[in-house]
């Protein structure tokens, strides 16, 4: 009786053993699952990963490899600043504090020190994790020094535009379609007696016209925005200044290119309809300044349109071939290979090094450009052949387009060397 109780007690026993390893098995498995997805995570993403312990690079993926010029067992062990430019340490360690603190919620910009002794940017997030046991640091840090550079481009612009508008010489004033001034300056002052920040975004040109004058001015507004050849570029107007006097003013108006905005320069001529002669040189004046306008605006628009059309090429060149081939790749190495060639090809679109090939030798094609990236960081042509999914004699046609576009085909000189020598 005691056997049969026993033996009923470890069947019993034995039920709950396979119960238990049933689960645990289930549970590793979706741990590995997990795991596994991390991994992917970390390796294929676009944005750079990290992990600090004990303020050492424990874990790193290739992205962040790729911006800092360094290999991935190059930075594990290294310490967390290792990378940060010394001027922008103590900022980047009080950041982080912050943000593992939960008192900084935005991410946050730093410099960094390439491998190759370039400042590049990057924008960060922090968190405080669990790894291996211990208190740890995960960071995500994104590349954003072409964003850095294009807003640097841009604020020169402005400040440029801003110059040249306020030294006209004339009251000059930014109109919406709605008639609201939207930028005015300083000379606007002068010429109304009325302070820019009281009308600044605030009224429109109509209030300051003549009644008499108000519903002419009005339909060349309209006429402007269905056809800038229906309204005429000058004409006179009476303008009412803030004392109630009445000030004969000639006016320049010119359609800003892509906007419903434009640009309208005044000048007041009550003494000079008494000096026919001094208002013909004031109006030829008017219209050399308003004609610069014109073409500095006319040439942004370009410089715009010239660049979206850079990248919508070598968009349409080099990723979108590369993207059908990796949707029909057949197996794992396929899609690996389509997926470096892709992000390769990504990192040299927005490369200072491509840049300045593509500005300096214009007649270079996007695929030879690409070349002579792959050149400059010291491939061979069996190797730019693979790359490129092309044949090395292929590889070699392109080197020699390259050194003829180049002016030193009948150098001697070795083409790397030149590549590299490039200001």
């Amino acid at each position: 009786m005691k056997n049969e109780h026993k033996i009923s007690y470890l069947e019993e026993r034995i039920q709950l053993l396979e119960s238990e390893i049933e689960k645990l098995t289930k549970e590793n498995r979706l741990l590995s699952e997990k795991q596994g997805i991390q991994n992917t995570i970390l390796e294929k993403s676009l944005g750079g990963y990290y992990i600090l312990l004990e303020r050492e690079f424990r874990l790193i993926n290739p992205i962040i490899a790729s911006y800092t010029g360094y290999a991935q067992e190059e930075i594990i062990g290294k310490p967390a600043d290792f990378l940060i430019h010394p001027e922008d340490k103590e900022s980047v360690k009080k950041n982080a504090f912050a943000m593992k603190t939960g008192s900084l919620v935005i991410p946050y910009e730093y410099r960094i020190v390439t491998r190759q002794n370039e400042i590049r940017w990057v924008l960060e997030v922090v968190a405080s994790i669990t790894f291996e046991g211990k208190q740890a640091v995960l960071g995500s840090a994104m590349d954003i020094t072409q964003q850095k550079m294009t807003e640097k481009k841009l604020m020169e612009s402005e400040n440029l535009y801003r110059t040249i508008f306020e030294t006209t010489g004339t009251a000059t004033v930014i109109i919406e379609d709605d008639k609201t001034l939207s930028l005015i300056n300083s000379e606007f002052e002068k010429v109304t007696g009325y302070k820019i920040k009281d009308w600044e975004g605030k009224r429109t040109w109509v209030d300051l016209i003549d009644e008499r004058d108000r519903s002419r001015l009005e339909e060349y507004h309209r006429l402007r925005r269905i056809d800038p050849e229906l309204a005429p570029r000058t004409y006179e107007f009476r303008l009412v200044d803030s004392q109630g006097n009445i000030k004969n003013m000639l006016s320049a108006n010119c359609l800003i290119p892509g906007t419903r905005k434009h640009v309208c320069s005044v000048i007041d001529i009550t003494e000079l309809e008494e000096k026919g002669s001094e208002l013909l040189v004031k109006t030829h004046k008017l219209e050399e300044l308003n004609t610069a306008l014109r073409v500095m605006l006319k040439q942004r628009a370009e410089d715009r349109e010239e660049l979206e059309q850079t990248l919508m090429s070598s968009i349409k060149e080099l990723i979108m071939p590369n993207l059908g081939k990796l949707r029909k790749a057949g197996s794992e190495q396929s899609r690996q290979i389509y997926h470096d060639l892709i992000a390769s090809n990504l990192e040299e679109m927005f490369s200072p090094f491509s840049r300045k090939l593509s500005n300096r030798f214009r007649s270079l094609t996007t695929t030879e450009i690409q070349v002579a990236h792959l050149i400059k960081d010291g491939k061979n042509s069996k190797e730019i052949a693979d790359v490129l999914s092309v044949s090395s004699s292929a590889v070699d046609v392109y080197r020699y387009r390259i050194r003829k576009k180049m002016g030193i085909n009948n150098q001697k000189v070795n083409l790397r060397s030149y590549l590299l020598s490039l200001p």
